[in-house]
């Protein structure tokens, strides 16, 4: 199994240096590399050769430049195929070094990396297993973090319990589930709006070069930076807490892109939540876990999980503001969200060789669930 752990480092003045040096030598040689379209790196010698304060850098970390190119060149070919209009890779600053298998150690709380010098790492957990890799990055808040990429034997063992559960994503609450468990939207984006909306005016008028407007664009991004933390943290506890609690999952396959640009998401001022929810995160972050822990989430298609009624299947046609399903052939009478959790749920078990007659009966025995406030008070998870 692989894990990734993320860690605070901080490097001193004398080693930040270094590291800067190596993103600025790490940036010349990507951008060279695209500008002479050379995508091997067996272009290195030659070009250490002729620029020897390449020699500065590790090598297995120029390499990985090099090798990043191929790979970000491979994802575009494979989004032209299926029909999406990609642009071409351009130069850039490059903000992080990749130390694979050797150039790296790891002491107690004290990181050293080839070429660049020992600094303080905060193990806020140990790290599992064997350390394979090793990413340094700076964020725009003008803080240093390291992931440590590692390796355990061996595989979870398949789960043996029958706990199922259906989630619905909506943006009137952020989930609903099939146990009537609403989590509600934590809206980190609005939150901080006003926050943001000051710093960035502040930033709109200071001069361009002076020291004012550089303090004053890392105050923004810590701003950007608080959000996303809070966003990561509601997201980590919500898929934590479904994991723990159950064994098979079944969840929407949203694409999210059409829902952002549609009309009539930009006419009710959607966008801005849909994204502030981070459906796709969350789907992933679900995903994971559950494989770490030897879970299962099956993905299924969200056509018509709203419309349709879990007991007899009559698809009726709501508009957003119907926030209650009720059948008019036999009665159903449930929550919007709660009835798109039972079908999503209906549909995945299915799959999982459930037979959906005995999912109707199932349903039919337990109507009345009542739909419960579930706030995400839990301490924080570690991350896998």
């Amino acid at each position: 199994m692989r894990h990734v752990t993320r860690y605070r480092v901080y490097p001193s003045q004398k080693v930040a240096g270094r590291l800067f040096t190596g993103f600025a030598r790490c940036s010349f040689v990507r951008n060279w590399c695209l500008e002479n379209r050379v995508y091997r790196d067996s272009c290195l010698p030659k070009l250490k050769e002729e620029y020897p304060e390449l020699k500065e850098v590790q090598s297995k970390v120029l390499q990985n430049v090099v090798q990043q190119i191929v790979h970000n060149l491979k994802a575009l070919r494979a989004l032209k195929a299926k029909g999406r209009k990609v642009g071409k890779l351009r130069k850039k600053w490059v903000h992080s070094m990749i130390y694979e298998q050797t150039g790296f150690k790891l002491t107690g709380n004290r990181l050293w990396l080839s070429k660049i010098g020992e600094m303080r790492i905060e193990l806020s957990r140990p790290v599992p297993g064997r350390i394979k890799q090793i990413v340094i990055k700076h964020t725009p808040a003008h803080k240093w973090f390291v992931a440590i990429i590692s390796e355990t034997p061996g595989n979870p063992e398949p789960t043996t319990g029958t706990r199922a559960v259906g989630i619905d994503l909506n943006l009137e609450n952020f989930s609903t589930d099939t146990d009537g468990r609403v989590f509600e939207h934590p809206h980190n984006v609005r939150k901080a709006a006003q926050r943001l909306r000051r710093a960035q005016k502040k930033l709109s008028r200071a001069v361009d070069g002076s020291r004012n407007r550089r303090k004053q664009r890392v105050r923004v991004a810590r701003i950007h930076e608080r959000v996303e933390n809070r966003r990561n943290d509601f997201l980590h506890k919500w898929s934590r807490y479904y994991v723990d609690r159950y064994d098979y999952i079944a969840l929407e396959h949203l694409n999210i892109k059409p829902m952002v640009e549609s009309l009539d998401a930009k006419l009710r001022g959607r966008p801005k939540s849909i994204l502030d929810a981070a459906w796709y995160k969350a789907r992933e972050f679900i995903r994971y876990k559950a494989a770490n822990a030897g879970k299962y989430v099956h993905l299924i298609d969200p056509a018509y999980t709203t419309q349709d009624c879990f007991i007899c299947g009559h698809r009726e046609k709501k508009d957003l503001w119907q926030r209650t399903h009720s059948c008019p052939v036999c009665g159903y009478t449930v929550p919007r969200d709660l009835n798109a959790a039972q079908n999503i749920l209906k549909r995945a078990s299915v799959g999982w060789g459930t037979p959906e007659s005995t999912l109707v009966e199932m349903g039919a025995a337990t109507l009345p669930i009542p739909a419960v406030q579930v706030p995400v008070n839990e301490a924080r998870i570690s991350r896998l």
